[in-house]
């Protein structure tokens, strides 16, 4: 995905399911997840895995097809959805739902996901948020956790975007912090992987849609936060974020909007974000 393909993401500015859990409290700083399964990396660096947490009743899974034809095992209705796409989009589908399959089976839950246009549909009870990376990578990010009331989740590179991309992406003050690094393409993918975490988070929530611009990327105390323009976050809600960096160059953002208190709707949200 790159800010100029990537269609339902970030912008300038121009059922019956399970039950959910009946009681978790959501920490100011969530325990560190465990890796529940993880299979050999190929040689290109990222292998699969399925990681639980970092919220209790949260799962995240990644997924490769190394190649387009490799047998994947679907949900009768995902396997319809997969014979009705274009050829060049089916091993993406395919390696995304199964990524979802791999997390949600991690919380005991069954398929399957469907889709509504381009976004995936959860089964009831259950918020979640599918990435895909080039080279047929798919992830996914779920919970089921009764305070967290979206998900958002993104998959980059951290070698593919240049100054093109940071023209596009950044702030002023973001494109003074990528350009301080040792490698700028890297910072750079971690920036946009965060907005379109947090873009895939906010637009599953009746919230105005954010342009790129609207969420800024800022270091204070050796941590990473992200600033959320006012009204972008329902009321009394706060977002928390993690980022991986991930084997064969990649980054890993997952967000989550918590409906546990937070700052009036009129105002910037500051979003803390840890780096696992």
């Amino acid at each position: 995905m790159t800010p100029t393909t990537h269609r339902t993401g970030l912008r300038t500015r121009a059922g019956t399911g399970p039950a959910e859990p009946e009681a978790y409290a959501v920490p100011d700083r969530p325990h560190s997840p465990t890796v529940a399964a993880r299979a050999a990396a190929p040689a290109s660096g990222l292998g699969d895995a399925v990681v639980l947490g970092p919220l209790p009743a949260t799962a995240l899974a990644w997924c490769r097809l190394d190649e387009p034809r490799t047998p994947v095992t679907l949900h009768p209705e995902e396997e319809r959805l997969a014979r009705s796409l274009p050829t060049a989009r089916r091993a993406d589908f395919l390696a995304g739902r199964a990524a979802a399959a791999r997390a949600l089976r991690a919380l005991g839950i069954g398929g399957p996901v469907l889709r509504d246009g381009r976004r995936p549909v959860f089964p009831a009870g259950v918020r979640g948020s599918i990435s895909h990376c080039v080279g047929h990578i798919g992830a996914c990010f779920v919970s089921v956790h009764p305070r967290v009331i979206a998900t958002g989740a993104d998959l980059e590179r951290t070698d593919r975007l240049g100054q093109d991309a940071a023209r596009l992406v950044c702030t002023p003050h973001e494109r003074a912090w990528v350009g301080q690094a040792r490698r700028p393409e890297s910072r750079l993918s971690v920036v946009f992987s965060a907005k379109e975490a947090v873009y895939k988070a906010l637009s599953a929530l009746d919230a105005p849609e954010p342009v790129f611009h609207d969420i800024e990327l800022r270091v204070a105390g050796g941590r990473l936060h992200a600033h959320l323009a006012g009204g972008l976050l329902p009321a009394r809600c706060r977002l928390v974020g993690w980022v991986r960096l991930l084997p064969g160059n990649h980054v890993m953002t997952t967000v989550a909007v918590l409906s546990d208190g937070g700052r009036p709707d009129d105002e910037t949200s500051v979003a803390p974000f840890d780096v696992l």
